[in-house]
Parts: C-alpha cells; structure tokens; sequence
C-alpha cells in the first residue's frame, strides 16, 4: 500500500482549505478537518493503490483528483506536508510516483492488448 497523507499548516484560512478537502472527500466532516489541522494531525490520506472498478469505466481517476486537490491547496496558500508511508516527500517526489503509476500502468494494459491480439 502506498498511502499519500497531508498535514496542513493552521493559518487563517482553514475554512478555504476544508472547502477544497471536502471536493474530494465529503465523508470528512468540517469538524474533524479543523480539528486535524489545528493538532498538526494528518489531515486526509490516500492510497495510490486504491481502484475502483466502476469510477474507472466512468472515466474517473482518484489519483488525478488527489493531485488537483492538492495543487488547488497550494494555489490557495496553504502550507503542505506530504508524507508517503509516513515519511516526509517532496511534491517532486510525490509527482514522480504518481507518472510511475501512470506509466506502469499503461504499459500493463498494452501487454493486455498485445496478449489478447496474439491469440
């Protein structure tokens, strides 16, 4: 498991900032994101291994959504901690991983293609 978390530094413009976090997860209450910001907690988490059948065929990627979100934090002034397995990275690093996955994964569903075109 490869699980992406945030800690976000408290300022006054936490409101901004949980606005953004619930675009991409709305079970995480205002509560609890307040309350994790202001406790230097991990704020919200991903796992770049999540996949979901359904948001696939829809043309959905969580993955993709997660960097937005991220990227729109940044743009609205926040200061990010990204820690993958709880190990402080860098947003370099963090892109990287993800074209990895990206790449990975389009080279398996070329293979698929290949393998299926040979028979």
């Amino acid at each position: 498991m490869d699980l992406i978390q945030l800690k976000i530094k408290n300022d006054h413009s936490i409101i901004k900032y949980i606005k953004i976090m619930r675009k991409f997860d709305s079970s995480l209450s205002v509560g609890t994101i307040k309350k994790r910001i202001e406790d230097n907690d991990f704020v919200i988490a991903f796992d770049l291994e999540y996949y979901d059948v359904v948001e696939d065929m829809n043309g959905i990627d969580k993955k993709e959504l997660f960097d937005n979100m991220i990227n729109e934090l940044s743009q609205a002034g926040a200061e990010i901690d990204i820690y993958q397995n709880e190990e402080l990275i860098t947003l370099e690093v963090f892109h990287n991983w993800l074209e990895s996955l990206k790449q990975t994964s389009q080279q398996i569903e070329c293979d698929i293609d290949r393998e299926l075109n040979s028979h």
